[in-house]
């Protein structure tokens, strides 16, 4: 009688809504479990769910806590646990497997920051009060901070980024850059305590394409969660 009381709970938090679709521009598509669904705008996400992209489109979600996820074209990505509760509690997982997203975290960000976890194919994003996004492109992963801040770990090593700079992941090497949409970008070499900042041609087709993205997407703050794409 326990084992299948527990067995009635479990299945009961593994298919609870943690969230809604807040916005669609285009098609997209949710797997859940061996089914496959058109998104719609209002429909409910569960745990588990992965959302699947294509060219043009974008969808953002908008979980219970009002973190607000955007995605962003041809891109694949999954929410693989969520607990909206107290401080002890509440928990955020979840990882992209490619393409673009960008995130603006809600209260567990606030009021447990150390379990909102993000993975990319190579690292482990976690933050602090944060507005971030990640772009895995072919052969390199672009992780951005707009504000606050993140713990991005790989390989044993964590890198700390602050807002307005971007960590680039490439062959197991990581990169701090000063990401600035107006000035572009800059290389920051750091020698003691001096921060050497070199000015970087825009010509890397990544780095246009996330600066692109980025333009693209819409600001939403939290308090107007369904704020609608922009038609550009």
């Amino acid at each position: 009688m326990r084992t299948f009381f527990f067995f009635l709970t479990l299945t009961a938090f593994l298919w609870s809504n943690i969230g809604n679709i807040g916005a669609l521009k285009g098609t997209a598509t949710v797997v859940r479990s061996s089914n496959t669904l058109n998104v719609k705008n209002g429909m409910a996400l569960k745990i588990k769910d992965k959302i699947v992209t294509t060219s043009g489109s974008r969808v953002q979600v908008i979980l219970k806590d009002n973190t607000i996820v955007t995605i962003g074209p041809n891109s694949t990505f999954v929410f693989d646990a969520y607990k909206f509760g107290g401080k002890n509690d509440s928990e955020v997982k979840m990882h992209i497997d490619r393409g673009f997203f960008r995130s603006v975290t809600g209260k567990i960000g606030k009021l447990a920051p150390e379990r909102f976890k993000v993975k990319t194919a190579s690292a482990t994003i976690g933050i602090r009060g944060t507005d971030f996004s990640a772009l895995m492109s072919e052969g390199k992963e672009t992780i951005t901070c707009y504000k606050g801040k993140l713990n991005v770990s790989m390989g044993g090593i964590t890198h700390r980024v602050d807002a307005g700079m971007m960590l680039e992941l490439s062959n197991g090497k990581a990169e701090i850059k000063a990401f600035s949409i107006n000035r572009g970008l800059q290389t920051v070499y750091r020698k003691g305590n001096i921060d050497q900042i070199k000015a970087d041609e825009i010509s890397d087709a990544a780095q246009q394409e996330i600066q692109e993205k980025i333009r693209n997407l819409p600001e939403v703050p939290l308090e107007e969660p369904t704020v609608e794409f922009p038609d550009r």
